[in-house]
């Protein structure tokens, strides 16, 4: 599948000028984040962004899922499989479906109006325990700044 692919230098820096600033998003971040960064280092770049994490943002919103693996959570959901597992394309499919999936959990089960990247990345760190606490301080905050 590589074989006639362009050296990965190359592609590294094409996705780097495409991403640019916007924010990420990955199932399973942390595994992301250290190839990322690690190829970008390869070519003297740096991230200009934090990843958001979808299996952790899982853990804590959907807690009643049997198992946080992505096919797992795209079945549990009833969202659409876009492919095989563990093939780039089917996977970062998925895995925006159920970003999508779950910032719909965030605006209906908790009435949270803006869901941005930086809310994300907030419920990501937060226990599961304090994921309420979490949520209503966020709401307090966007009353306090309208």
């Amino acid at each position: 599948m590589v074989r006639k692919a362009s050296p990965a230098a190359v592609v590294m820096q094409e996705v780097f000028d495409f991403v640019g600033c916007h924010p990420l998003v990955a199932h399973n971040a942390s595994f992301d984040c250290k190839f990322w960064d690690a190829e970008l280092d390869r070519i003297q770049l740096s991230r200009r962004q934090e990843f958001a994490c979808s299996l952790l943002l899982a853990r804590r919103l959907l807690p009643q899922a049997p198992s946080h693996k992505l096919g797992a959570l795209v079945e549990f959901a009833r969202l659409p499989v876009a492919g095989r597992a563990h093939r780039a394309l089917a996977d970062a499919e998925m895995s925006a479906s159920l970003l999508v999936h779950l910032e719909d959990e965030l605006r209906g089960r908790y009435k949270v109006h803006d869901v941005s990247h930086e809310l994300l990345r907030k419920i990501q760190k937060v226990p599961k325990s304090k994921l309420e606490q979490c949520l209503e301080r966020h709401q307090r905050s966007g009353f306090a700044a309208q």
